[in-house]
């Protein structure tokens, strides 16, 4: 039962799948009102109700339309608006009314569909009224709320804790940052959300943060994919900019991106999607053979798992078929006057921790296939800055993670300039140009260039 429940947690957990399921479940909701009022009204005029029975579907989807026009299938508590309830059931019988003195022959009466409507305003309220409270029951259960991260100083996030407390419904605290002294915390930020599971951040207080804190703030979000909603000020309120909140109980800004920048990343996810799904399943016979020279060449395990930092600092397990020694992580520390590379990073171009099967893997790239995994999972991409060891980021300058503002790729553009015979400070500056010029055709550019690259073997060691 708690796995069930899990599940079913984590699926109502996704706002755009919860909002969506809450619709399909109110239209059938008040298709069967009418339905049951129209063959309540044919009952009480005492004929067999053909003549509005068998016009069912189209009435029934008349009687959708005008509720979805008076925004009834909207977020809560619009949907629960009464006026609106009657109003859309006048609006109905208003327009069946036109349509029997149009088409005298379909045999809607006055009295019929009078009766009809206000069977189905009856029954569409109470199974509305049934409906909201079981979705509030499934709420204090702990089932489909969004885990929410509040941001701001002490005095701002009380306000909205309380609010949301008022509330209740969809919307639960995951975590606190705070913003005292009108800086944009950002480690803490960053901590709070890898150590929640929250999916939404709320800002209190932006008009307090200098405005290069705050597009870092926005910028970092932005790059875990969870949508930013900030408090409004009073100039705000006045003016009218403002979002309701499904649930929360303050009027909130909700934080957009350009259209077409929201577009291409899409269809860069996308490509992603497809691109990764179709390697591991075309792929996957030449896994199993890799799988087991690198198995009979050296004990250990087949995979290597490294921890590397991501977009906007954020660690994840890298996927890699294991070219080393299976204690090369313990080994590393006692080589590490051998390195060959300048800056943070750890390069010896012939490696004793290589395995024979590891030196050929790495000389065409085929180690770094199960990173495909990685990619469908949406924590790397095909093409982007490549991740690093979290011991290369430890060493690097604040300066130099300005490569984390975009997510990792299997490739980038550093890989086609030079790869490992380049230094350091050429791939941020490889990794940066890439991030200030990005597109969908200058990323093709550099997957058919990658091509290019490792079947000449180019810095691959």
């Amino acid at each position: 039962m708690r796995f069930l429940k899990n599940i079913l947690k984590s699926l109502l957990g996704f706002k755009s799948l919860r909002r969506s399921l809450s619709v399909l479940v109110l239209a059938a909701l008040d298709a069967a009102a009418l339905f049951s009022g129209l063959l309540g009204a044919s009952r009480l005029s005492g004929n067999d109700g053909v003549d509005r029975v068998s016009l069912a579907p189209l009435l029934v989807g008349l009687w959708i339309v005008v509720f979805a026009a008076f925004r009834l299938y909207d977020r809560a508590p619009v949907r629960r608006n009464p006026g609106a309830l009657i109003g859309a059931s006048f609006c109905w019988a208003g327009l069946a009314l036109a349509g029997a003195a149009v088409y005298p022959e379909s045999g809607l009466g006055l009295v019929g569909i009078l009766v009809s409507a206000l069977l189905g305003f009856s029954c569409a309220g109470a199974m509305r009224l049934l409906f909201e409270r079981g979705v509030a029951r499934v709420y204090r259960r702990g089932l489909g709320q969004t885990p929410v991260l509040v941001a701001g100083r002490e005095p701002d996030r009380a306000r909205v804790l309380q609010t949301m407390e008022r509330a209740g419904g969809a919307y639960v605290l995951a975590g606190e940052v705070d913003l005292e002294g009108g800086a944009a915390d950002l480690a803490a930020l960053r901590s709070a959300l890898d150590g929640t599971d929250a999916r939404v951040v709320v800002l209190a207080g932006a008009e307090r943060l200098p405005d290069d804190g705050l597009l870092e703030l926005l910028h970092s979000v932005r790059l875990r994919g969870i949508p930013l909603r900030v408090v409004p000020g009073a100039l705000a309120l006045m003016r009218g900019r403002t979002i309701l909140s499904e649930g929360m109980g303050m009027p909130l800004l909700e934080v957009r991106y350009p259209r077409l920048d929201n577009s291409q990343r899409a269809l860069k996810r996308a490509l992603d999607v497809a691109v990764s799904m179709a390697g591991i399943l075309l792929l996957w016979p030449l896994f199993l053979v890799v799988a087991t020279a690198v198995r009979l060449d050296s004990p250990g395990p087949v995979l290597f798992k490294q921890k590397r930092v991501g977009a906007d600092e954020k660690t994840f397990v890298c996927l890699m078929l294991r070219s080393m020694r299976a204690d090369a992580e313990v080994l590393q520390g006692g080589l590490e006057e051998m390195n060959e590379a300048q800056g943070p990073i750890f390069k010896i171009k012939r490696d004793p921790r290589v395995t024979r099967v590891g030196g050929v893997l790495r000389r065409w790239s085929l180690d770094e296939l199960p990173q495909l995994v990685n990619v469908l999972k949406g924590e790397m991409s095909l093409v982007g800055p490549r991740p690093l060891p979290v011991r290369d980021f430890l060493k690097m300058e604040e300066e130099d993670k300005r490569r984390l503002g975009a997510v990792p790729g299997m490739t980038g553009y550093w890989q086609i300039s030079g790869r490992s015979d380049l230094s350091f400070e050429d791939m941020v500056r490889l990794d940066l140009y890439y991030m200030e010029n990005w597109s969908l055709s200058f990323d093709l550019k550099i997957v058919l260039k990658t091509l290019g690259a490792v079947l000449r073997r180019e810095g691959a060691y």
